[in-house]
Order: C-alpha cells, then sequence, then structure tokens
C-alpha cells in the first residue's frame, strides 16, 4: 500500500518474473522502504532503469563560506543547482569586483556573466566563453531540470540575443576543468579552473582558480 504496487505485481517483481519496471514503480518502492539516496540510486541500477532527478533545495551555510575562504589566496566559487553564487573568497572578488558591488546576496552566474560589462571586459574570448558557458548551462538543465531553471532560460533568451542564438543550437558540453585567462588590473592571468562536485549537494560545483606556472 505504501509503495502504491499491486500484490501480484510485487510478488512478480520479487521473484525475478517482471519484464518491465517503471521508474515510478521504483519511486514507490524507495519510499515505502525509506531507502535513503545512496540506496534509492542502487536500488535504479540494478533494475537498469534511468533515476529521474531528484529536486535539491539545499542552501548554503557559514561551512560554505569557511570552504572558500580558506583556499585563499587562490580564488573560489560556490555555485548550487540554480546557478546562483552561494559564496566566494576575497580573491574570487579581486579577479571580479562586480561580485563586491551587487546588492544581492546570491548573484546569479550567468546574470553576472551576460549582463556586467566589466565581466566581458575580463574575459579576452568573449564569444567562446559564451558558447562554453551556454553548453554547459544546457547540459546542467537537462541533468538538474526545474522550473526556477526554465524561467531563467526564458529570460535570458529574451534578454539576451547571444544567449538566445547559442542556447537554440542545443549543444552541450560537460562542466569540464579548463585552463581561463582573465583580464586583471595587473595583467592577463592564466589559471588552471576546476570544478568539483559536493556529493551532499547534487547540482553544486566548487570552482577553483590555481595559478598556471607560467601566470
Amino acid at each position: 500500500m505504501l509503495a502504491g504496487v499491486g500484490v501480484s505485481w510485487l510478488t512478480r517483481l520479487e521473484q525475478g518474473r517482471a519484464n518491465r519496471v517503471s521508474a515510478e514503480v521504483l519511486q514507490g518502492l524507495s519510499s515505502a522502504l525509506r531507502l535513503d539516496a545512496t540506496e534509492r540510486s542502487h536500488l535504479f541500477n540494478l533494475a537498469g532503469v534511468h533515476q529521474p532527478p531528484v529536486a535539491a533545495e539545499a542552501s548554503s551555510n557559514a561551512s560554505h563560506r569557511r570552504l572558500v575562504d580558506a583556499l585563499n589566496p587562490n580564488p573560489a566559487y560556490l555555485v548550487d543547482h540554480h546557478w546562483d553564487l552561494v559564496a566566494w573568497n576575497s580573491a574570487e572578488e579581486d579577479l571580479f569586483p562586480v561580485l563586491g558591488r551587487t546588492a544581492e546576496p546570491n548573484p546569479n552566474l550567468l546574470r553576472l556573466f551576460f549582463e556586467h560589462d566589466e565581466v566581458r571586459h575580463a574575459l579576452p574570448d568573449w564569444m567562446a566563453e559564451v558558447e562554453r558557458l551556454t553548453r554547459q548551462f544546457r547540459a546542467h538543465v537537462i541533468e538538474h531540470p526545474s522550473d526556477r531553471l526554465h524561467e531563467l532560460t526564458n529570460e535570458l533568451r529574451a534578454e539576451h540575443e547571444l544567449f538566445a542564438l547559442c542556447w537554440d543550437r542545443h549543444d552541450v558540453a560537460p562542466l569540464a576543468s579548463a585552463v581561463r585567462v582573465i583580464n586583471h588590473r595587473t595583467g592577463q592571468l592564466r589559471f588552471d579552473q576546476h570544478r568539483l562536485a559536493l556529493p551532499e549537494h547534487p547540482g553544486w560545483q566548487l570552482v577553483l582558480f590555481v595559478p598556471t606556472e607560467d601566470s
């Protein structure tokens, strides 16, 4: 009853005689058995069924701030599943001073990127950055869909022609580490940019800039 599964079907499932098992049945079983995220994922893998994304509504806390602060003098920031910046350190703010002037406690990464000229001027190959970020965002939306991300996408398409152009190509790219070049007041700086996932917060990314040897 808790799983919403009939006795006969559950019996066939237990005996390995069920030809096809839907994601809905597996979700019902996961809920009835009170499986945690790891156990739920294991159940779906055993059944060979794609696991639907789980809504991630975790919020930032003081430990996240301590984490990024501890990474100084290397620039670092933490972005959540909505691509809102939930924490950044002083070295990151030195690279992008707009972070120190924003009135929003958790500014959106894409809005900062498209709506502030100083961010554009800080990136030597602007068009390549637009294409990379848009492709990565599309891949993220596919993996972590939500109404808020859908609304953000529609707003950006309506407000920024360049985003709409890249978005409508339907290209995707992984959130991969890469070498980044930043125009700074002291000259051009080169970094190895690393992206680290937070297992307890699906869709979150810790982004860290490490100066290259030739920087």
